[in-house]
């Protein structure tokens, strides 16, 4: 079985969620889950009973989470949901049911605060396996109870999830190779001391051409939005640092860098953590191994036969 561990910092993940965002991916609109991924946790959630205590391991912002909240909320039934995550989280605004919401960031699937046999259900979108998977089975296994229900979305090395996350990575790439940002942030240190002209134009002379560099670049890029806005931001920067001053300009650009290096780890991270078809069978045969019974494995599709990823439940 291949074992993605959790990264030393939870960097990329801290950035995503500090906008209050709610689906990791998948989503329309940031909003929730597609349906293709949005019905399969609604009908697992039309069977959990009243008073049960659910897990969401890696929960984000809660997508999950509030969707167990608001099918708890039509059956007019209440549930327990804790959603934990290693990240520090943003949950943002209300809906059905998100007062049984209890969130608890900084908080590892490998390591959790909770006594044993605590949850009659656990879940997790897209999320275990980002985590140490041997530890995380176990310790998902410690604190569910006997005969626990259990589903997980998987990334699938093959869907059309990770493949669009492949071709931003490419975009990022070449986008942290046009030197941009180091151009940028000299030419601002540049202006804004007392140095000789020549050493002004010569940092002028660099940024623009990272900029016809990231020009260039944009020509085969399929995000154009994120090569234009990273532009536009810079420039407006420089442009108005006789107003704003030095200061404010570098905080502007270390910014914009430091969003666009943590699109980057994320997008590096979930082409790490996709499963192939072995990978998803070799976590099927621990998860069967860990709780003594059967499991489940099938591939998530959308309505015209895209993939969106595995579903590992117990069955």
């Amino acid at each position: 079985m291949n074992a993605s561990p959790a990264p030393d910092s939870t960097f990329a993940w801290d950035q995503y969620w500090r906008d209050g965002r709610l689906a990791s991916c998948g989503g329309e609109g940031g909003a929730t889950y597609q349906p293709a991924i949005a019905e399969g946790w609604r009908q697992f959630f039309a069977t959990v009973p009243d008073a049960a205590r659910i897990l969401d391991v890696c929960s984000g912002n809660g997508a999950v989470a509030r969707l167990v909240a608001e099918v708890a909320s039509t059956r007019n039934i209440r549930v327990i949901i804790e959603a934990v995550d290693a990240a520090d989280l943003h949950p943002t605004g209300t809906s059905p049911g998100s007062d049984m919401i209890r969130y608890s960031p900084r908080t590892p699937a490998e390591h959790l605060p909770f006594p044993d046999a605590s949850f009659d259900v656990i879940v997790g979108q897209y999320a275990i396996e980002y985590t140490d998977l041997e530890r995380t089975l176990a310790e998902l296994h410690r604190v569910g109870r006997h005969r626990a229900k259990l589903r997980f979305v998987t990334h699938a090395a093959g869907s059309i999830v990770v493949q669009e996350a492949k071709r931003q990575l490419a975009d990022t790439d070449r986008l942290m190779q046009t030197s941009v940002f180091e151009t940028a942030e000299a030419l601002a240190r540049a202006i804004g001391v007392d140095q000789p002209a020549a050493n002004t134009d010569d940092a002028k002379r660099r940024f623009l051409v990272a900029l016809q560099s990231l020009r260039d670049a944009e020509a085969t890029a399929e995000d154009l939005r994120m090569y234009r806005n990273v532009g536009s931001v810079l420039i407006h920067a420089i442009q108005h640092q006789p107003q704003v001053g030095p200061a404010a300009v570098l905080d502007k650009i270390a910014e914009t860098a430091t969003a666009i290096k943590a699109h980057h780890a994320r997008l590096s991270a979930m082409c790490r953590a996709a499963l192939d078809p072995a990978s998803a069978k070799a976590l099927t045969a621990s998860a069967e191994q860990a709780w003594e019974a059967p499991f489940k494995l099938e591939p998530l599709v959308r309505s015209d036969g895209a993939l969106f990823g595995w579903v590992i439940a117990s069955a």
